[in-house]
């Protein structure tokens, strides 16, 4: 391998040690990240048949977003399958994150995640965030939960609410 391609990966090694070290609670997971992203990367040089597990639109997930930029999604979330056509030969599909907490673009969702997984730690509402809306991996799938799948009346409020946002369209 080339010596300056093995700086340089030195040199950003050497980087990431500084950022875990900063103390800010973004980077405290960095390096569980960094190893689980290397895992997925060698993962991807080895198994090269290109298929993957199907998801249905409106399934509920739970998504590895890793560590991000700025105040994009970072982290472990439940999210929601906005594909309508996804097959075992795509990687990629396209969600919506969710949260517990109420805020700026964000949808009521009612109780769709305590609904999904009959457990006291998921007591709370559920919110979309719209404005974290993503395409990511399959690889970054933790648990998707086949028994449930949002209702129609769910992914209708779901549809409008990002066309409202997308289009700012206030009419609907």
């Amino acid at each position: 391998m080339n010596t300056t391609i093995i700086s340089k990966i030195d040199n950003a090694c050497m980087k990431y040690k500084n950022i875990q070290k900063s103390g800010k609670i973004k980077f405290s997971k960095l390096d569980e990240w960094l190893e689980k992203e290397s895992d997925i990367f060698e993962d991807e040089i080895k198994n090269k048949n290109g298929i993957f597990l199907r998801y249905k639109r409106g399934q509920l997930i739970k998504v590895d977003f890793g560590v991000n930029v700025g105040t994009e999604y970072s982290h472990t979330h439940f999210a929601i399958v906005l594909n309508s056509d996804d097959t075992k030969y795509t990687d990629n599909i396209t969600v919506l994150p969710l949260t517990s907490k109420k805020g700026y673009k964000r949808v009521y969702l009612g109780d769709t995640v305590s609904n999904a997984f009959s457990s006291n730690k998921y007591k709370n509402s559920t919110y979309g965030v719209l404005t974290q809306i993503k395409t990511i991996s399959k690889k970054r799938i933790l648990l998707n939960n086949t028994k449930y799948i949002c209702d129609e009346d769910t992914l209708k409020i779901i549809d409008e609410a990002i066309i409202n946002y997308l289009t700012n369209n206030n009419s609907q």
